[in-house]
């Protein structure tokens, strides 16, 4: 994504209207809902920013991520520690709202590619995202602001990087690029993932085939999106064997293979084949137990099949 510091004139425009009208700026405790406020503070008290995209009086998985989160004490006593708050929302009911904030929100959501709420957007100073987070799966307060904390040292982590050289930039870039995670990385920091490969083009430190091999695991996930997209009227059994002969071809593992095994296990869910379902979830964690994917298959396990937490 391009550095969201040069706006296009119309979101000029709506920020200028939006300082007249939203003097405060403020939607409830601890939350601004300025973005170039939210930027101003951020920069001042050297953080990042937490945005959240939601649609408060209509989406349930927003109404949940407010009610066990961001509603409780934990969440107002450490986030904002560690970050600036910022609510961007698309309420059904606009009567509260600014003509501008209105603006604000289709621009940001324009310019965040945000295709669905709650979407959680962390970023710098000058709101280039460096992580994501999309819907909420019920994780407990503790388990999701330990997530967002931990991800809070990421424009320093890059900034050090920004600093360094040769392969010791390489490893440095590799360091803030595992804190955000592959999907977010290979989705959003393509050039950084580039820049790595060939800073460490003979893979002496082992980078470069880390980072092929995790361009080659996108690549393998979005075909796996395409069969399941591409075949919607399909019976469970046809996408199943047609995911069993990718994996084959592929010869999946890791990371890979637990995004196939995932997918599968939603199929069965779907045909309320609850035991297929279930063994296929703990067969994919057991392919990839450290990825993001392995902790949503843990929320999943606890909350759809009564198991207690295994990692």
């Amino acid at each position: 994504m391009k550095p969201l510091n040069r706006f296009p004139v119309r979101m000029a425009l709506a920020v200028m209207i939006s300082t007249l009208f939203v003097s405060t700026a403020v939607a409830e405790e601890g939350w601004l809902v300025d973005f170039e406020k939210a930027k101003t503070q951020a920069a001042k008290e050297g953080k990042p920013i937490l945005m959240e995209f939601t649609g408060s009086d209509w989406c349930p998985p927003c109404k949940a991520l407010h009610k066990n989160v961001l509603a409780k004490e934990i969440f107002k006593e450490e986030m904002p520690k560690h970050y600036i708050l910022l609510k961007l929302d698309n309420p059904r009911d606009k009567s509260k709202q600014t003509d501008a904030e209105q603006a604000q929100y289709k621009e940001l959501a324009r310019e965040y590619k945000v295709t669905g709420v709650p979407s959680v957007f962390l970023a710098d100073a000058d709101g280039n995202p460096f992580f994501k987070s999309s819907g909420y799966s019920g994780q407990s307060a503790d388990e999701w602001v330990e997530q967002m904390v931990g991800k809070s040292g990421i424009p320093k982590a890059l900034a050090k990087a920004g600093k360094a050289k040769g392969i010791e930039r390489a490893k440095l870039l590799d360091t803030a690029l595992t804190m955000m995670g592959s999907k977010f990385a290979n989705e959003s920091h393509g050039e950084k993932i580039d820049e790595i490969i060939n800073l460490d083009s003979e893979n002496k430190a082992g980078l470069k085939v880390k980072y092929e091999g995790a361009r080659k695991a996108a690549q393998f996930k979005e075909t796996l999106t395409q069969i399941m997209r591409g075949n919607g009227g399909a019976k469970s059994e046809l996408l199943a064997a047609k995911i069993d002969e990718l994996v084959k071809k592929e010869k999946a593992t890791g990371e890979s293979l637990q995004e196939a095994l995932f997918m599968k296990s939603s199929l069965m869910f779907r045909d309320k084949k609850k035991d297929e379902a279930e063994k296929l979830l703990l067969e994919a964690q057991k392919a990839a137990p450290n990825s993001g994917t392995a902790k949503r298959i843990d929320q999943i396990l606890k909350q759809y099949f009564g198991k207690k937490s295994s990692l």
